[in-house]
């Protein structure tokens, strides 16, 4: 996941399979993080885009804005917001731009990491 400080949206990168085969990349509109003083914090926003590798995309999720609004989660002004938001990086996706680097998708980990094994005990911390 790459995220610039200030955007509202975030780049993930997927592949799948063991020989890691580059699936594509997701945009996850969420407020621009804020720095604390265990990590970061930001809000996902519910619209997210799709874009495979050949360039084509589509947009999801834009239907449970009003949802949001209906349960009192988002105020009309911000789902307002996210339409205008989520139509300017259509926009910019419709005319082809890419505002990340696409050789993300080559990168490899490196072998000596590790998969770490997630404890068992899920007790929230204190």
């Amino acid at each position: 996941m790459i995220q610039k400080p200030e955007e509202h949206h975030a780049i993930w990168h997927f592949w799948e399979g063991p020989d890691r085969r580059f699936a594509g990349w997701y945009i996850n509109v969420q407020t621009a993080f804020l720095r604390t003083s265990i990590g970061y914090d930001t809000q996902d926003l519910e619209v997210d885009f799709v874009v495979r590798p050949d360039g084509t995309w589509r947009l999801k999720d834009l239907d449970l804005l009003e949802d949001r609004v209906a349960e009192g989660r988002f105020s009309c002004e911000l789902a307002a917001w996210i339409r205008e938001y989520a139509s300017d990086l259509a926009g910019r996706l419709e005319a082809g731009q890419r505002w990340w680097d696409p050789e993300w998708a080559d990168w490899v980990p490196e072998e000596r990491w590790s998969n770490p094994t997630l404890p068992t005990d899920r007790t929230p911390l204190p």
